[in-house]
């Protein structure tokens, strides 16, 4: 029974990541991404890309802060550069935008990487943690350590630095903020940016715990 929760949780923890990041956008935008998931696959290619022999063969825990970080400046250019040019439209065009990101984003990784299962060689998969008789996975408790480090890390950031500061009164009066000297533009791009990186996360934690394609995207419309 135990396994079965745990297993049963660290789905969900994956999930939880992928919701985080649609919160971050919609609070501070009130734009949804469509294209999250696909940011989660994306992460999780790029990390596979930078860890697997047949790619470039970095060490692990070398390409998972490369990763991340490439994500970031990912979300934050993709902000910059087209989602900033659609200040003023309907949100059902931002909604639409994200979406077709979403096929351009899974095409791109099917051209890259191919369209069949591939596992990342992570030094977490296929390990056990046993306690007593219980025999656990580590790649799922280390979804679910991850999921509950990282959440208390935003919630930290959000309530106790100058900036997760700002990004909480730009989401919740962006006049307001704009007046009080927040650069909301910025900050916007700031949380696209943070967006990406959350999702790249959840995207080496799933292929953590198995193959992965580019379809896994859908997991975000899901």
């Amino acid at each position: 029974m135990l396994q079965l929760i745990v297993s049963g949780l660290a789905n969900g923890c994956v999930y939880g990541l992928i919701a985080m990041g649609f919160v971050l956008i919609y609070k501070a935008t009130e734009a949804v991404n469509f294209a999250q998931g696909d940011f989660m696959m994306l992460g999780a290619f790029i990390c596979l890309g930078l860890t697997n022999p047949q790619f470039m063969g970095l060490p692990f825990w070398v390409s998972v802060p490369i990763a991340i970080a490439i994500m970031g400046a990912f979300g934050y250019a993709l902000d910059l550069v087209v989602l900033r040019r659609m200040f003023g439209q309907s949100q059902i065009a931002i909604v639409i935008l994200t979406i077709a990101l979403g096929f351009v984003l899974r095409f791109a990784a099917g051209v890259i990487w191919g369209h069949e299962p591939i596992s990342l060689a992570s030094p977490i998969a296929g390990r056990d943690v046993r306690f007593g008789g219980v025999v656990l996975g580590l790649d799922e408790v280390m979804v679910i350590a991850v999921t509950g480090i990282l959440t208390l890390l935003l919630y930290l950031y959000f309530n106790r630095t100058k900036l997760g500061v700002a990004m909480q009164a730009s989401s919740q009066n962006q006049l307001a903020a704009y007046y009080m000297g927040i650069p909301v533009k910025r900050i916007h791009s700031l949380i696209w940016a943070l967006s990406g990186m959350t999702a790249a996360v959840a995207g080496i934690l799933f292929a953590s715990k198995g193959s992965i394609d580019p379809s896994i995207g859908l997991l975000g419309i899901k």
